[in-house]
């Protein structure tokens, strides 16, 4: 089977992308996937399964130690691939486009691929993405829809953590773990009306393939309370204007601070297993989806008359 694996949070980085190589190394240990893999040059988190309209998209390889994850150091990049570092079976090619996730799955599934993809993995993200707040935002989540429309079977995976940074990599080990283990199952057991699956696997101390409990649960479907954004304080200087016509440079700002306390205390109704919900008990969610708006049926046919 081939694989791409694509992310929002880019190449490995210890505080941007510190989780990616560990499953890297969970998928070429636990399994016999061929593996490719195209992630955006830099974090492009929130910015679901946008593009770049009217952008050229430009391509570079680093190569990584496959059997130390925690190592984000690599080899590059480079202009192009370096066939003494891809023949070195102890190091991984990666190719880094300055896009978005979105545009990682279509130029890895149709340009850098050199075989059919048949799964498309999009993850891990550092940071859950259970909710519709955070799934419809999503770039981890953008990714894997995004190779549903090239007509790819896509999982996306998220890693959920409750303190501010979560590094420990015995538990990072085990998530992987589990990730390869969870997908595989998915594969074996697929619904032919899912286009994806979104995964979320909380980062805990004894999470523990075979004993931590997975289950199957609805996105929860809440909304923001209040702006993500903080209207700054207006400076009492007068910004810089242009000589001519006055036109300013720079006007009032919005800092960005969103609520995340308040959407993680929101579990939803306490009588449906919700992905939230799931997650804040220290389970595993899996959640079905299509790859498109839901339609309100009953609402969409006759002719609605104006006047």
């Amino acid at each position: 089977m081939h694989v791409l694996l694509t992310n929002d949070d880019g190449a490995p980085h210890e505080t941007a992308s510190p989780y990616i190589k560990f499953l890297v190394e969970a998928i070429q240990k636990y399994t016999n996937w061929e593996l490719t893999i195209c992630v955006p040059a830099s974090q492009k988190s929130w910015i679901g399964k946008a593009h770049l309209a009217g952008k050229d998209v430009s391509a570079s390889y680093i190569y990584s130690a496959i059997d130390q994850p925690a190592d984000n150091s690599f080899h590059g990049p480079f202009a192009h691939a370096n066939a003494d570092f891809a023949k070195d079976p102890k190091l991984k090619e990666w190719c880094l486009l300055d896009g978005t996730p979105a545009t990682c799955a279509d130029i890895g599934i149709n340009h850098i691929a050199k075989k059919p993809v048949d799964l498309v993995i999009s993850g891990p993200n550092v940071g859950r993405n259970c909710s519709a707040l955070y799934s419809l935002s999503s770039g981890t989540i953008g990714g894997a829809m995004e190779a549903v429309q090239h007509g790819k079977r896509a999982v996306a995976v998220s890693y959920a953590f409750e303190a501010n940074f979560f590094n420990d990599p015995k538990v990072l080990a085990e998530a992987s773990l589990i990730s390869v283990k969870l997908i595989e199952k998915l594969l074996s057991v697929w619904d032919a009306r899912v286009d994806l699956y979104t995964v979320n696997i909380p980062l805990k101390t004894g999470l523990k393939l075979g004993e931590t409990k997975c289950v199957m649960a609805p996105t929860l479907d809440n909304k923001w309370r209040r702006s993500l954004y903080t209207a700054e304080s207006e400076s009492h200087e007068q910004p810089a204007s242009d000589i001519v016509d006055q036109s300013v440079t720079h006007g009032r700002t919005f800092k960005w601070t969103p609520d995340f306390d308040s959407v993680h205390k929101n579990l939803g109704d306490e009588s449906v297993l919700n992905d939230t919900r799931a997650v804040a008990q220290g389970l595993i969610s899996v959640t079905a989806l299509k790859a498109a708006f839901k339609e309100i049926d009953d609402l969409n046919s006759g002719e609605l008359s104006i006047e």
